[in-house]
């Protein structure tokens, strides 16, 4: 019996992804609409929901802190209870450009800019939005910086999702003109210990 659970748990992992944070200075433009029925298990908001059952399994760190890629779903799991987001980094592109021929980056720097889709899949609203950062191959990171609307399209926009909304739009990040972007970062306003963020190479 133990032995079959065992096996479940680990047959479970890959399903289950993680954690969360708010986007300061995001540019405004997008809107929030209904979600279709998200594709991961929803909390209820009930103590200990949507928790990993592998947690504390040999080897769950691991798991849970790896990188995604372009199209996967990251699940984000914030300290308070019912507050979990899906994540999903939908595109990436660089250099980006504004709509405004006027407005560009300042001398020996350049725009990256990543579409992102965020669902609240948890058992309460969801409130501020955390953090994104671009790390360059140096060990830079680069926070979002405002930019108004893209010619790939409009910024995101996040204020609070009641459960099963979704908030999607691109976010931009200012760089040194050489620097090579290898990853992206998500990080929840109330970081958990190996959930409370997400990582996508690029």
């Amino acid at each position: 019996m133990r032995q079959s659970a065992s096996v479940l748990a680990a047959a479970l992992l890959p399903l289950l992804l993680f954690g969360s944070t708010a986007c300061s200075g995001a540019p405004e433009g997008a809107a929030l609409a209904p979600a279709a029925a998200p594709a991961v298990p929803v909390d209820d908001g009930a103590p200990g929901a949507g928790e990993d059952p592998a947690a504390g399994a040999p080897g769950a760190a691991r798991a849970a802190s790896r990188d995604a890629h372009v199209g996967e779903p990251v699940r984000v799991r914030g300290r308070q209870v019912g507050r979990h987001l899906q994540a999903v980094l939908n595109a990436y592109v660089d250099p980006a450009v504004s709509v405004e021929k006027d407005y560009a980056p300042p001398a020996g720097k350049r725009w990256v800019a990543a579409s992102m889709s965020f669902v609240n899949v948890g058992g309460d609203s969801y409130g501020d939005l955390g953090q994104m950062w671009a790390h360059d191959s140096a060990g830079g990171r680069h926070p979002v910086v405002p930019t108004g609307e893209l010619t790939t399209g409009k910024p995101l926009v996040f204020e609070s999702l009641a459960v099963g909304q979704r908030a999607e739009g691109w976010v931009v990040f200012e760089i040194p003109e050489k620097a090579r972007i290898v990853r992206l970062q998500y990080q929840d306003a109330n970081i958990q210990a190996n959930s409370g963020e997400g990582f996508w190479v690029v």
